[in-house]
């Protein structure tokens, strides 16, 4: 048997013309939260934000990343108004720390020091119902 090469005819590479390139799209800058809180949550109630959270994100809502986005959007939602209608459950608490913007820090330092466990709690509450 007798193989031969074909010879590959090379191509003259081809000009064409350079376009201007595209400017990408400059995203929102990212919130600046320079602030750090350590609050405490009813350990059952910080359960409940994991699980809906988990449940957003099976149902492709990534509204809320995490619990604490969740967290400082109830904080916002009742520095902007929103009336409290939850009652606080007693029992083992969680601590942990979230990360807020200068605004809320200073809303959430303005809240009287023995009832700010109390008044976040019913605030996460009744964020979570009413949505």
């Amino acid at each position: 048997m007798d193989l031969r090469a074909k010879k590959k005819t090379q191509k003259k590479p081809t000009t064409q013309p350079i376009s201007t390139p595209v400017e990408p799209a400059k995203p929102d800058p990212p919130k600046n939260y320079e602030h750090s809180i350590t609050i405490q949550c009813h350990a059952l109630l910080y359960n409940t934000l994991q699980n809906t959270i988990q449940a957003q994100h099976t149902g492709n809502d990534f509204t809320y990343t995490s619990v604490t986005d969740l967290i400082r959007a109830a904080l916002l939602a009742y520095q902007s108004g929103m009336e409290l209608t939850e009652i606080e459950q007693p029992g083992k608490k969680k601590q942990t720390s979230i990360r807020v913007d200068d605004s809320l820090y200073k809303f959430y330092k303005s809240l009287p020091n023995q009832l700010r466990t109390k008044i976040l709690e019913k605030a996460i509450r009744t964020f979570i119902k009413n949505q």
